[in-house]
């Protein structure tokens, strides 16, 4: 099908993330308490892309599926 375009979808777990927890997460979400070093519990099906800004632009790590890791000035985790 011609100019047809995916949409974004939301990964299958849950995101914690400093303290922070998402359920089902899609998009950017930011820390509510940003600190260096974060940790990022991945409990998704889903690649996490972590970013050193609130934006979700300045990608510094990623983390697969089911993973649990310690990120130096992570600030933002974004699911696409």
């Amino acid at each position: 099908m011609l100019g047809a375009t995916q949409s974004a979808s939301a990964a299958n777990g849950v995101l914690i993330f400093n303290g922070g927890r998402w359920e089902n997460p899609t998009g950017c979400h930011a820390s509510n308490w940003p600190g260096s070093p974060a940790t990022i519990v991945n409990a998704t099906d889903s690649i996490a892309y972590v970013y050193s800004d609130l934006a979700c632009k300045d990608l510094v790590d990623i983390l697969l599926p089911t993973y649990v890791r310690t990120v130096p000035h992570a600030w933002s985790v974004a699911f696409y």
